[in-house]
């Protein structure tokens, strides 16, 4: 009996999850998986003076280099073509793994787009994800 019980002990020792593991979660609140490059974006929306506000936040996803090179998140709003753009925003500011931007001014039929500061040219509106889709901060 009490190898049974070292022996469970120690499969269960083995199977755990180390607590230092970094979990890729979107931050507090209600949050809608939007995509993944080297890093996992996330977007919300709210109700604001003139239009819809919508929240982005980019999850560093253990890409520490990035906070030393200086590569941060790209976030837009488009309306009805890639070229037409609501809001953008760039920003490098990463605290506590994340990258969070406010986009103002958007209508439920637009798209938001998030990527990576780090590579070409966006296709927001092709590639993005329409306004009304999104959860509410």
């Amino acid at each position: 009996m009490t190898k049974r019980l070292l022996l469970a002990a120690a499969a269960a020792l083995l199977l755990a999850t180390p607590a230092t593991t970094a979990v890729a979660t979107p931050p507090a609140g209600d949050w809608t998986y939007l995509r993944k490059d080297a890093f996992k974006h996330y977007a919300c929306k709210q109700k604001g003076k003139n239009g819809i506000t919508v929240k982005t936040a980019t999850f560093l996803n253990g890409d520490t280099k990035a906070i030393d090179y200086d590569i941060g998140a790209y976030a837009t709003i488009a309306r009805g073509s890639n070229k037409r753009l609501i809001d953008q925003r760039t920003s490098v500011a990463w605290r506590n793994d994340y990258v969070r931007m406010t986009l103002r001014g958007a209508q439920s039929t637009d798209r938001v787009w998030v990527q990576g500061a780090y590579y070409g040219p966006a296709a927001p509106w092709s590639d993005g994800v329409t306004v009304r889709r999104l959860a509410n901060c």
